[in-house]
């Protein structure tokens, strides 16, 4: 009788075991965000001018120099302006029109080598190094793109190296093509094409008025290829964030290794839903209608990554807290903690010296660097 107990208490406890075993594996696959330590930087510099200059609609990133002064652009007055981080002007890199480093409408800027500055100005289609140092720049058009249009422009390790970043606008107006990004590997001086490749771009909602599509606008919380560079521009890394995996590749774009994010997705909620419609609500005509249908049930775990000075990864977290979450990975992927910052706004640089912080449309701050 004893025996027969032993028998079936073994089994039993066993299979009990690797139950408990497998569900601990299936709840620890996933990245513990819960334990992770969590830093709230203080702020030190907020401003809405320099100078004379009021801002109107600054841009979505921020560069800095190695004096720990900022590279700031306001794109409706098509002004560059370096700022002191007491939010005093030091300096106009470009002011607007048409002329030799004048400026319309610059797009994200990029940090070169030797204090230099990248950007693409969408309006007078140009690409222009500006040396901060010796108040000096160059311009030129590369190669004339095919169906596609240059997005951005981005500094590699070499003063003639560029990572151009184009897309596919056709593909808007046409429901049967794919929104798509290409990446070229750029050489000024020679006028060629090293390397090119095409990734998937974000979801859109195309606006169809009458028949005929009228503009697009991205959907929240969906599938986004996000893209960076290493802190010495000789690798990008690229994400595509459904695949919760990062990428980096060499100046040739072939895969250097393939980092895995294990982050749980959640259900979007019907609060988020909430938000979203509202956000759209003073758009006239609003694209809600063609937004709604193609929300996802489950929201990619992150929607933003920045590559900092030291090649940490960061990762803006899109759980719901009061905070603006960005989760910190070392370079081989291992979690380090959470870095909180205020809900609304928009992170536009990571340094040693600090981090740059658009409030608002026309709000900029610093918060402290983060060790």
């Amino acid at each position: 009788m004893h025996i027969r107990i032993y028998f079936f208490l073994v089994p039993s406890l066993l299979l009990l075991f690797l139950a408990c075993s497998t569900n601990n594996q299936e709840n620890s696959k996933y990245i513990d965000l819960e334990t992770l330590p969590v830093e709230r930087p203080d702020q030190f510099m907020q401003t809405d001018h320099a100078g004379n200059i009021y801002f109107d609609h600054l841009n979505y990133a921020t560069t800095v120099k190695e004096n720990g002064n900022i590279i700031v652009n306001d794109r409706p007055q098509a002004v560059i302006m370096e700022i002191n981080p007491d939010g005093e002007l030091v300096d106009l890199i470009a002011t607007k029109g048409q002329g030799p480093g004048e400026i319309q409408d610059a797009s994200r800027l990029s940090a070169g080598i030797d204090e230099s500055l990248v950007i693409f100005d969408q309006r007078n289609y140009k690409i222009v190094q500006y040396d901060l140092n010796e108040a000096s720049h160059y311009e030129f058009l590369p190669f004339q793109p095919d169906q596609y249009r240059i997005r951005s422009a981005h500094a590699l390790h070499e003063p003639d190296l560029f990572l151009v970043v184009e897309w596919k606008p056709s593909a808007l107006s046409n429901p049967g093509d794919d929104f798509t990004n290409r990446f070229v590997i750029y050489n000024q001086e020679s006028d060629s094409v090293l390397a090119r490749h095409t990734y998937p771009d974000r979801i859109f909602a195309r606006q169809i008025i009458d028949g005929a599509v009228r503009g697009g606008a991205p959907v929240p919380f969906s599938p986004a290829l996000h893209f960076s560079t290493s802190s010495n521009n000789k690798s990008i890394y690229i994400s595509w964030s459904e695949n919760n995996e990062i990428v980096e590749l060499n100046l040739s774009l072939d895969t250097l290794r393939t980092l895995p994010v294990p982050l749980e997705m959640e259900r979007l909620a019907r609060s988020e839903i909430d938000s979203i419609e509202q956000s759209y609500n003073d758009r006239s005509p609003s694209p809600w209608e063609f937004i709604e249908p193609l929300l996802p049930g489950e929201k990619v775990a992150y929607e933003d990554m920045i590559i900092d000075h030291l090649d940490r990864i960061w990762l803006k977290l899109t759980r719901q807290t009061e905070w603006q979450d960005w989760l910190i990975l070392s370079n081989d992927g291992t979690p380090q903690k959470i870095v909180q910052l205020p809900k609304e706004g928009m992170l536009t640089h990571v340094s040693e010296h600090h981090l740059g912080f658009r409030e608002n449309d026309f709000t900029f701050s610093l918060y402290e660097a983060v060790d």
